[in-house]
């Protein structure tokens, strides 16, 4: 088992680089938005219309909620690494407060 615990000099940077990716998954989100709404209005409301929604509007669906819990889980990645490396800034600092 280790005695020490070391953070990294760039740990707080590496995680505000998931915001980065978060932002451009927030990108491709709002260009599905867009595709989305344009195959509304493509598919039309016959009867090759509704076969067409019949087949793209679940798959579509789940792809934009699917990027949405990545974009969410990667934006709480970088907010609880950012505030695990202050936490253990703190913790150093505190240590050499008491030496």
């Amino acid at each position: 088992m280790a005695r020490t615990l070391r953070k990294e000099e760039g740990l707080k940077q590496a995680f505000a680089n998931f915001d980065d990716v978060a932002a451009l998954i927030e990108k491709v989100n709002t260009e599905m938005e867009d595709i989305n709404a344009k195959n509304v209005k493509a598919g039309g409301g016959d009867d090759i219309g509704k076969q067409y929604h019949e087949k793209i509007d679940k798959p579509t669906s789940d792809l934009y909620a699917l990027t949405t819990q990545i974009r969410n889980k990667l934006k709480a990645m970088s907010a609880h690494g950012q505030g695990t490396a202050d936490l253990l800034d703190a913790a150093d600092e505190h240590g050499r407060e008491l030496v």
